[in-house]
């Protein structure tokens, strides 16, 4: 059975913050995770921050420690009662220090809020962290306003999943924890495959229905389209509107290795929902 016990929840005070730690609370809540805010005084270079970086060109200095620490209090102080958490400071380059941190917690998921500066040193940097991270990274992207969500409300159907798949024995780990979250939470998953001709297609489906767990066949639908693997996820992205995304990757790197190096970074920047990066040495 699936458990998430300590959810990591770095967060830089911006707007964007807000929505990262609802994330957060909201799977804490499901699973009865413990939450650890962090916050890393000294961002260098191009971060996943605006925010701070703007502060320090204008006012000639980063946050203090001391400063950030009651911010995190502050945080803290406004999050549900069912929720059991903790903060924590560090300084230094953002991603060796957050991997770091998520191993030694050890943590078994990463929210990450990103607010998709098109440079290749932020991408560099979320990729990083995504890639290396030691446990599944949720992220969620500035100004995709797409509700993220884990239980339907009242009178509304099951909560909607995409987990696009290759088919490779790599990428099916992303597949299985798709189940495993279907298990735990009223999930509807439709697994997604991009297949390069008819034949392939067939083959796809019969690969697909043999992944499909017998106690979830009512909640797992399987979708095989012909085309181009980036286009295709991103359009059935916002034609299904789902909750979220469950992405895997290959041994090698998710950016490496899924589907290609430049769709793994699109689906990551530009998915209008949360992805749930899921890596294969989970």
């Amino acid at each position: 059975m699936l458990e998430l016990k300590k959810v990591l929840c770095p967060i830089d005070f911006s707007n964007l913050a807000a929505r990262e730690l609802d994330l957060a609370v909201q799977v804490c809540e499901a699973f009865g995770s413990k939450l650890v805010l962090h916050h890393n005084v000294m961002i260098t270079g191009v971060g996943f921050s605006k925010a701070w970086e703007w502060s320090e060109v204008h006012q000639g200095h980063a946050p203090s420690e001391g400063d950030a620490f009651k911010r995190l209090e502050g945080v803290l102080a406004t999050l549900p009662a069912s929720v059991q958490a903790e903060a924590k400071i560090s300084s230094g380059s953002v991603a060796p220090v957050l991997l770091l941190l998520a191993e030694q917690l050890p943590a078994d998921l990463v929210v990450l809020g990103s607010h998709g500066w098109s440079t290749e040193e932020h991408s560099s940097v979320t990729e990083r962290i995504v890639e290396k991270s030691p446990c599944p990274v949720l992220t969620i992207q500035e100004g995709h306003e797409h509700a993220f969500r884990l239980r339907p409300q009242t009178g509304e159907p099951a909560v909607k999943v995409l987990v696009p798949t290759d088919l490779s024995d790599s990428a099916a780990t992303a597949v299985h924890y798709a189940f495993e979250l279907a298990r735990r939470l009223p999930l509807h998953v439709t697994l997604l495959h991009v297949a390069r001709d008819a034949s392939a297609a067939t083959a796809a489906e019969r690969k697909l229905k043999d992944l499909t767990p017998s106690d979830l066949a009512d909640r797992v639908e399987r979708i095989v389209h012909q085309g181009k693997a980036l286009d295709d996820i991103l359009g059935t992205v916002d034609a299904t509107r789902p909750a979220f995304m469950v992405v895997g990757e290959h041994v090698g790197g998710v950016f490496h290795r899924l589907f290609t190096q430049h769709t793994a970074r699109e689906i990551l920047h530009r998915a209008s929902c949360p992805v749930w990066f899921v890596p294969h040495r989970r």
